[in-house]
């Protein structure tokens, strides 16, 4: 196999540099440096990476694995224990590895290996495409007036339950208070759950939150303030989520913002708003692991405002925890 010359995407990771026999619970980051030392039988213009593969379910790879090393393509074979040895130079270098078309390619950073010396690298491969269950998403609408409103749903998916009922798309009167006028009936909020094929190789998980049992409740208080939703969806969604997630002493938290999400469940309203603002919540139990705080995205209330809000546990869906 022939190493790809377009690789999907670029990812953003981080290196955890570990001591000898010290193995980080894996969460997001593609690869981790597990142990690096002078190595025997090296010159100071000598040194050796060993690399160990492992496939979204956690088990070692041991067949051919197609890399590039500093833009220059090669093919990697393992040796009876199943580690994959690289001699190079010292120095910085790049790695890119690819297994399958049905795996996420691995784009490195820039990696220094000091003269004489030996690191040791685990890279994970995740799925390049995952059904999820994404569950609860409401839809608020609050007009400027008494007027009727079309939204319209596209899923990378298919819909699992909707109420009212979805019949391509959602037909009805809204008011500047939020409430839904359809089929005679009132509603506070539109409901959808479905599943979704997202992209998982694209999501860059060493961005997030890790938040204990006792601060779930504090920190949606503040996160859902900030991107500027009002005090009832703050209600419903802490109602919703911290019952859930309550039954963990950590849990792991990511958002998906607007366009991001867009990329998996498109939205189309009629009239358009003046303001769109949706956020899909990924989370997972977690023993704790390190993660880059993520940024928060906001919106202004002003006009004709339609907020979205969802989530999905991905502990079942991704091999992420290690």
């Amino acid at each position: 196999m022939h190493m790809k010359t377009l690789f999907l995407s670029i990812l953003t990771l981080t290196v955890t540099v570990m001591n000898a026999g010290d193995m980080p619970e894996k969460l997001g980051a593609d690869y981790i440096i597990t142990k690096t030392g002078p190595g025997k039988d090296l010159s100071r213009k000598e040194a050796k990476f060993v690399f160990t593969f492992l496939d979204p379910l956690g088990k070692t790879i041991k067949t051919d694995i197609s890399s590039s090393q500093d833009k220059v393509n090669k093919m990697l074979k393992c040796d009876a224990s199943g580690k994959f040895i690289v001699a190079t130079k010292p120095g910085k270098h790049i790695f890119q590895f690819f297994y399958n078309a049905t795996c996420g390619e691995i784009y490195t950073d820039s990696i220094q290996i000091k003269p004489a010396h030996v690191t040791e690298i685990t890279v994970y491969f995740r799925k390049a495409n995952e059904m999820m269950i994404v569950d609860k998403p409401v839809i608020y609408v609050y007009s400027k007036q008494k007027e009727k409103v079309e939204i319209k749903l596209d899923l990378k998916g298919e819909f699992l339950f909707t109420y009212p009922q979805y019949s391509n798309g959602w037909n009805f009167m809204a008011n500047p208070n939020g409430t839904i006028e359809m089929n005679d009936k009132k509603y506070h909020y539109l409901f959808w759950d479905g599943k979704l094929n997202i992209q998982t190789e694209k999501l860059n998980l060493s961005e997030g939150f890790v938040v204990n049992k006792k601060d779930l409740v504090k920190f949606f208080e503040e996160k859902l303030a900030q991107m500027g939703l009002n005090s009832q969806e703050i209600e419903d969604y802490i109602t919703y989520w911290c019952p859930r997630m309550g039954a963990n002493e950590k849990n792991y938290i990511h958002f998906m913002f607007n366009e991001e999400y867009h990329n998996y469940a498109s939205i189309t309203i009629d009239p358009k708003p003046d303001h769109l603002f949706r956020v899909c919540m990924l989370w997972s139990k977690t023993n704790g692991c390190n993660v880059k705080e993520q940024k928060i995205e906001s919106f202004k209330r002003e006009g004709f405002t339609v907020v979205e809000w969802g989530g999905t546990e991905i502990s079942d869906q991704l091999n992420l925890l290690k």
